[in-house]
């Protein structure tokens, strides 16, 4: 008899796929449970394909020494935003049925749905969350619509977003809300991964949130490399869609002439070795492709500070983290968690983000006294990953799971179906 436990693992994308910092969370976490946890815990994973394989089909690989099943999703209007697909949810019925997992972690489960926690749930088989964004508890993941204005608080007390999603009604959007939260609240564990992203969760009327905070994976940085022009170099990592804030790096950046700045721009929509060259208001930008995580060191010996001007209340940050660690000035938005270990002025600014106006602000003291942003910042303690997986053990191997298996199918068995 396998007196492991197995835990079903799932995500929108899965490793070796980097995409998204709940992606490298997840890997992370991965990495310390394989080598860590093996004699515990059995894993199996689940999560999507998009483009690659047709709608609803499987494919199986390896990842680490267990399997990892990918389902095609398929290409439609609000993929990101729709809340159930019953085909998905069959599909990762028989799933669950052929592995008969003791637990199934979610993570972020967009274009998988909300079907597939509803399969879980209908089978009696306990399940767990953790919160990486806000796509439980609005219409928009990220708390901005497509007017550009940011919903921080989220839609507390039953309120209503100002603009509904295109070609969504307000009835749909209420069903929507109601239903996700309803799986919510059937989870044996709903984690945040900040203090500021689960009181946003409890100001949305989820109230069996904790907390578990991102860790850190150790790493070895390497020394800063020099400069080629002797400008500081001032790099956005983020990605280069509003929500980010991209809009207002390049503002901040090309609104001034500043002779001892230059820009190092990361684009995600471009592979690994991409590199090219361009020019904001006599400020010299290089833009390069996306970095894989087993050489992200040497994309922060190539920059002197870090910005990070997200407009959403971001749910962690792990790329200001990373900087801090690395040495690296970190410049944060005020927003959500992103800049809540910032040491204001020892290693980084907060800076408000409702206009480029602090950001050209914060640019213009760099281009005056580039020196002090160049050297590395003085060492910053932050939580190591093992600290965060230790508690995932905790709450895998909490419970008998067979117990609450019996109890949930007899509860959801009249619940079938119903939203919360």
């Amino acid at each position: 008899m396998n007196a492991r436990r197995k835990i079903a693992l799932v995500n929108v994308f899965f490793p070796p796929q980097a995409i998204g910092g709940a992606t490298r969370v997840l890997a992370d976490n991965i990495e310390v449970l394989a080598a860590d946890y093996s004699d515990r815990f059995e894993l199996v994973g689940f999560t999507s394909d998009f483009g690659r394989q047709p709608a609803y089909s499987i494919d199986v690989y390896a990842h680490r020494g267990f399997r990892v099943y990918r389902a095609g999703a398929p290409r439609r209007p609000h993929m990101d935003w729709i809340p159930r697909d019953q085909a998905m949810g069959d599909l990762f019925g028989e799933f669950l049925d052929f592995e008969k997992p003791d637990l199934v972690h979610f993570h972020c489960i967009q274009r998988l749905t909300g079907s597939v926690v509803e399969a879980a749930r209908e089978r009696g088989i306990p399940y767990m969350v953790t919160a990486h964004d806000a796509w439980w508890i609005s219409d928009y993941q990220f708390l901005m619509d497509g007017k550009d204005i940011v919903y921080p608080e989220g839609h507390p007390d039953g309120t209503d977003p100002i603009h509904l999603p295109e070609g969504i009604s307000l009835e749909e959007s209420r069903e929507r809300r109601g239903f996700l939260k309803g799986l919510l609240a059937g989870a044996r564990d709903v984690l945040a991964v900040s203090e500021a992203f689960a009181g946003l969760y409890r100001r949305n009327g989820v109230a069996n949130v904790s907390v578990n905070r991102n860790g850190l994976r150790p790493q070895s940085w390497l020394p800063r490399t020099p400069s080629r022009s002797g400008r500081l170099r001032i790099a956005h990592v983020g990605g280069m869609s509003h929500h980010k804030g991209y809009h207002l790096f390049k503002e901040a950046l090309g609104g001034g002439r500043f002779g001892n700045l230059e820009a190092l721009v990361v684009d995600l929509s471009r592979p690994h070795g991409y590199e090219r060259q361009d020019e904001w208001e006599g400020t010299p930008v290089t833009f390069v492709g996306k970095c894989p995580q087993d050489r992200i060191a040497e994309l922060y010996a190539r920059m002197d500070v870090l910005v990070a001007p997200s407009l959403w209340p971001e749910s962690f940050g792990l790329v200001t983290r990373e900087a801090a660690s690395a040495g690296v000035w970190v410049v944060a938005s005020d927003m959500g968690a992103i800049g809540e270990d910032v040491r204001v002025g020892i290693d980084g600014n907060v800076v408000p983000v409702h206009s480029s106006d602090a950001l050209a602000s914060v640019f213009a003291e760099m281009d005056m006294h580039p020196d002090r942003y160049r050297a590395p910042v003085p060492p910053v303690e932050l939580a190591d990953v093992s600290v965060q997986v230790a508690k995932l053990a905790e709450l895998y191997a909490r419970h008998d799971l067979d117990g609450m298996r019996l109890t949930q199918v007899a509860t959801d068995t009249t619940a079938k179906g119903t939203p919360a």
